[in-house]
């Protein structure tokens, strides 16, 4: 009996100590930091999960901790996590919406038309996959101040949609301007000659610009008028056999010919075609003077005028190519180096670096410090005024269909004349 007694109140005393070192509910204790913790699950397209934790969001500590994890996103289970602290909520969702934002991405697409078989088909819009950062922003915010748990980037429409799709109104009038432009026909006098310009030709030309503005393609229309002067102009090596060089007695600088100027010829079938009209006119020719390096009695060298925006390249004597070119923009003081330079070295697939740009070209031709010939397929026209505005970072951008030829024929010591 006494050993039973004895027992009780041990064990009776043993309850009294565990109730007594029992802490009072304390709210900034650890063992209560859910309370200041959310935890986020996002889902969106592309089989996309998300976790995103946040720790001390609640209590204004102003140490914020942030800690994202890609569970998966398309076929990949992967990803990684990226955890890091702020002292404000703003910063943090910066870094994060930044972080996501890396993700691959499909552009959205607007609905256009394509000219096929002498009509122009739909091509319905493309959804994509970017996400709109700026509302998803909002929308976190959103959540993070009721403490919502979930997040449905599709069902809250947080992607980057289309301007216009398949049943906009505004695409539908945009076509019967496109059937408009296809009703033109120019005929283009040379001398004696004519050609005639209808949509069997200018019909691939025609398509809608981001605003649905009927646009034509420079590079195509550039494309076909070189293809017109190799049939009317006379070729400069023609012209150079009338003359012998070497006699200083010849004023070389009083040596002028005809050429097609391609460029303002371009801005005026731009202007009909959209306007739908039938029209005959006059090609617009422009007088050319001889090459620079020809008059300096060079054989082998490649000559830019930075005015003409043209780019020649002379082998043996003989003129090789011409072509329009865009060189240094203008207006932001971004100049191509004028004067005479040799061609450095010749190289093959490079990624261009500078100041606010990163550009992969498939024909690399330096000639001065950072400065070289080499392709640009971003871009769809060359030559006329584009360099005053729009020009590069102070290289020479050579048509892609033009560029391998140059590549092909230049030699690394080359003259390369600039003016």
């Amino acid at each position: 009996m006494r050993s039973n007694l004895f027992s009780n109140l041990f064990i009776l005393f043993l309850i009294l100590l565990s109730c007594k070192n029992d802490a009072p509910f304390d709210p900034k204790s650890k063992k209560n930091n859910d309370v200041n913790s959310l935890f986020i699950k996002i889902k969106g397209r592309e089989n996309l999960l998300v976790n995103l934790s946040l720790k001390g969001i609640y209590n204004q500590s102003n140490n914020i901790e942030f800690l994202t994890e890609i569970i998966k996103f398309s076929d990949q289970k992967y990803l990684n996590d990226s955890t890091w602290k702020n002292q404000n909520l703003d910063s943090g969702l910066t870094i994060f919406l930044s972080y996501i934002h890396k993700l691959p991405f499909e552009e959205p697409k607007n609905a256009n038309y394509l000219y096929k078989e002498k009509k122009f088909e739909l091509i319905n819009e493309v959804q994509g996959y970017k996400l709109d950062t700026a509302q998803i922003r909002v929308r976190l915010t959103q959540i993070i101040k009721s403490k919502g748990k979930f997040l449905d980037l599709e069902l809250d429409e947080l992607y980057i949609k289309p301007k216009f799709t398949s049943k906009s109104k505004d695409l539908l009038k945009a076509k019967k301007n496109l059937e408009k432009s296809l009703s033109s026909i120019i005929n283009l006098t040379y001398e004696s000659d004519t050609f005639r310009l209808d949509k069997e030709i200018f019909g691939s030309w025609i398509s809608l610009d981001s605003n649905l503005k009927v646009k034509l393609d420079f590079y195509l229309m550039q494309l076909y008028l070189q293809n017109l002067a190799t049939k009317i102009e006379s070729p400069l090596s023609e012209i150079l056999l009338k003359y012998d060089i070497a006699d200083t007695t010849i004023a070389l600088d009083e040596i002028t010919f005809l050429r097609i100027n391609i460029s303002k010829e371009i801005d005026e079938l731009t202007e009909i075609i959209t306007k739908g009209r039938i029209v005959s006119k006059k090609l617009l020719m422009v007088s050319r003077g001889l090459p620079k390096g020809i008059k300096d009695g060079l054989k082998d060298f490649v000559e830019v005028s930075l005015t003409q925006q043209k780019l020649w390249l002379f082998k043996n004597g003989n003129l090789l190519l011409e072509t329009d070119v865009v060189t240094g923009n203008e207006r932001l003081n971004r100049h191509t180096p004028t004067g005479n330079y040799t061609i450095l070295s010749k190289v093959r697939n490079k990624t261009l670096r500078g100041i606010g740009y990163e550009a992969f070209v498939s024909y690399w031709m330096p000639f001065y410090k950072g400065y070289g010939l080499h392709d640009a397929n971003w871009r769809r026209r060359f030559g006329s005024s584009i360099y005053e505005n729009q020009g590069s970072h102070g290289c020479i951008n050579i048509p892609p269909r033009i560029v391998p030829m140059v590549y092909q024929n230049v030699e690394i010591g080359m003259p390369i004349i600039i003016y």
